[in-house]
C-alpha cells in the first residue's frame, strides 16, 4: 500500500522524527536503512529503535498519525484512475500491508480508494508478515483462486520475496526509477508508472494459449525473415503464408533477425499487419541484425504492437527486450505447459584467459535466474525459442549419425557457455530448445531429454549457398509433454500444389 499506491515516505519521516525527539531511542534513528524503515511495520520499526513495543510508542504513533495525516497523504499519480479501471475491467482487488489495520483502513478512507479493495489484510491481520507469504495465501483462500490467478504489485524487497515464496508472478512498482538491480531481481517485471503497469497487467492476462482435450498444439517455428523492404520480401511473405495454410499451426513463434534494414520499423509494423489476416496468435524472440537501422527495440515493439494476434511482453529491461512466458491452458483452464521465450541479445566482449574476446551475444545469468523463476512457478513442460544456439549444438559434428538434418555451417555460438542448459537440464521440465541464426543449418539432436534444434531459415536473404532451400519448422507439443518436430520445406509445397 504505502510505496506502491500511497506516497507517504514524507509522513513516516515526519512521524519517526517527532516520535524520537519526545522519546529518544536506544539505536539511532539515522543508523537504520530508509528502505527497510517505509517497508517494515511501525511495531518492527520500534523493537529497532527501543527493543521493545511498548504501548506508549504506539498510541504516539496514532495521535502522531492523526495529526499529520491530511497535510503529507495522498496517492501517486494516476493511482485513483487505474483501480476505477481494473474494477471496470473486472478485475477483483486485494491489499496485503505491513501498516496497522486502523491505520490503514484510515488512509484508505480519506484517499477515498478504500470502495476499490475486496480484501484487506494488515499487518496485525496475518500470523507472520511479509516476506512471509502467509498473506498471499489468506487472500488466496478469500478469493478462491489459484496461483497462477493472481498478480502481486509491490514496491518492497519483501513483496518480492513474498510473491516468490508463493510462488505468484509479481511486479515490482517502481516510481522512483531508482530501485537497484537486487530489488529488481526479486520481481518477474519492473513497471514505473501506472500506464506502463496497466500494460504489463493486461499483457499478462492475454498471454495464454488454450488447447483442445487431447489436441497436440502446432507450432510453426519462422526463423531468420531478413526483411529488408525489397522485392525478396514478396518471396517470404509468399512462404510464410503457404506455410500457415498447409500447417494449420495454433501457434506461431518468429524466432529472430525478423528485419535487417533502415526500414525496420515500417517492416515491423507490416509484419503485424500481415499475420492477422491468418487468425492465429503468434510471439517473436529479437535477433542480432533486428536495429541494424539505427531504431531502438522499443521503436520495433511499438510498430508492430498493433496486431490482433500478437503474444508478446518485452519483460525486464534489464533482461534484455523479449523475454516472456506464455502460459498453455486445457480445455478445464488447467496449465498444462508453457513457452517460453528469450532474449540472447546481439553480441558481447567476454573476458577468456585473461583477453577481452569479442563474440555473439548469450544468455545473462539474470535471465537464467528469472527463467528459474517461471519454471519454479510453473513446473511444468516447456518448451524454449530464441534466437543464437547455445554452445552445446556444437557437440556434434556434420559427420555424427546423432543428429537429423542439414548442418552445412559452423554454429555460430557464443565464445562462453553461461550454463543455461545445465540449468533447464536440472529443473527436469524443459522438453526442446528452439533457435535459429545459422542459416545453413536445421539439424536437431538430443541430450539429456531435451531436444535441440535449429529452426529452417525462412526468409530470402542468402549470406551463402545462394538458393538454399527455405521453410520452417512444425513442432508438435501434447499434453503430457512429449515434443515432434519437422522440417517443411517451401519448394515442396510448391511442387505439392502443381501436381
Amino acid at each position: 500500500m504505502d510505496g506502491t499506491l500511497i506516497d507517504s515516505d514524507a509522513l513516516v519521516l515526519s512521524i519517526y522524527n517527532k516520535l524520537i525527539n519526545k522519546y529518544p531511542p536506544k539505536t539511532d534513528f539515522s543508523n537504520l536503512d530508509l528502505g527497510d524503515v517505509f517497508a517494515s511495520s511501525y511495531p518492527d520499526v520500534l523493537i529497532k529503535l527501543y527493543g521493545e513495543v511498548k504501548e506508549l510508542h504506539l498510541q504516539e504513533i496514532y495521535r502522531l498519525h492523526k495529526e499529520l495525516k491530511h497535510q503529507y497523504l495522498r496517492t501517486f499519480e494516476g493511482v485513483d484512475t487505474m483501480l476505477e479501471q481494473l474494477k471496470k475491467n473486472g478485475y477483483r482487488l486485494g491489499l496485503l500491508t505491513s501498516e496497522m489495520r486502523s491505520i490503514a483502513m484510515d488512509e484508505l478512507g480519506i484517499l477515498k480508494i478504500d470502495q476499490y479493495f475486496d480484501h484487506v489484510l494488515a499487518f496485525d491481520d496475518v500470523k507472520k508478515p511479509k516476506p512471509h507469504p502467509d498473506g498471499i495465501f489468506e487472500h488466496m483462500k478469500f478469493f478462491g483462486c489459484s496461483q497462477d490467478e493472481i498478480i502481486y504489485i509491490g514496491d518492497q524487497k519483501s513483496d518480492g520475496l513474498a510473491a516468490n515464496s508463493a510462488s505468484i508472478y509479481s511486479i515490482l512498482l517502481d516510481w522512483s526509477q531508482k530501485k537497484s538491480l537486487d530489488y529488481q531481481r526479486q520481481f518477474d517485471h519492473v513497471a514505473h508508472d501506472t500506464v506502463e503497469l496497466m500494460r504489463i497487467i493486461e499483457s499478462k492476462n492475454k498471454m495464454v494459449i488454450r488447447t483442445k482435450k487431447d489436441k497436440p498444439l502446432r507450432i510453426l517455428q519462422l526463423t531468420d525473415l531478413h526483411l529488408m523492404n525489397d522485392e525478396k520480401d514478396i518471396q517470404t511473405y509468399q512462404l510464410i503464408s503457404d506455410m500457415i495454410s498447409f500447417s494449420h499451426p495454433d501457434f506461431i513463434v518468429f524466432t529472430g533477425d525478423q528485419t535487417m534494414s533502415k526500414d525496420a520499423v515500417m517492416l515491423y509494423q507490416k509484419l503485424g499487419e500481415f499475420m492477422d489476416q491468418f487468425k492465429v496468435p503468434f510471439s517473436y524472440v529479437f535477433g542480432n541484425h533486428d536495429t541494424e537501422g539505427d531504431y531502438t527495440y522499443q521503436d520495433l515493439i511499438d510498430a508492430i504492437s498493433t496486431s490482433k494476434y500478437l503474444m508478446f511482453d518485452q519483460g525486464p529491461s534489464y533482461l534484455g527486450f523479449s523475454n516472456c512466458n506464455i502460459l498453455i491452458k486445457d480445455e478445464s483452464e488447467k496449465p498444462i505447459g508453457s513457452l517460453i521465450m528469450l532474449d540472447t541479445h546481439i553480441d558481447d566482449f567476454y573476458m577468456i584467459n585473461g583477453t577481452k574476446t569479442w563474440g555473439y551475444g548469450s544468455l545473462s545469468k539474470d535471465q537464467i535466474s528469472w527463467y528459474e523463476g517461471c519454471v519454479n512457478r510453473y513446473p511444468l513442460p516447456h518448451l524454449i525459442f530464441y534466437h543464437i544456439p547455445i554452445p552445446e549444438v556444437k557437440e556434434v559434428s556434420p559427420s555424427d549419425d546423432i543428429h537429423k538434418g542439414d548442418y552445412f555451417e559452423s554454429p555460430c555460438t557464443p565464445p562462453v557457455n553461461t550454463g543455461f542448459f545445465d540449468v533447464a537440464k536440472n529443473l527436469k521440465h524443459a522438453k526442446a530448445m528452439f533457435f535459429g541464426h545459422d542459416h545453413l543449418n536445421d539439424y536437431s539432436y538430443s541430450k539429456d531429454g531435451i531436444l535441440l534444434a535449429y529452426g529452417r531459415v525462412s526468409g530470402h536473404y542468402d549470406y551463402a549457398m545462394p538458393g538454399f532451400p527455405k521453410g520452417a519448422r512444425l513442432i508438435q507439443f501434447d499434453h503430457q509433454g512429449h515434443v515432434t518436430s519437422q522440417i517443411i520445406l517451401h519448394k515442396d509445397l510448391i511442387k505439392s500444389s502443381k501436381s
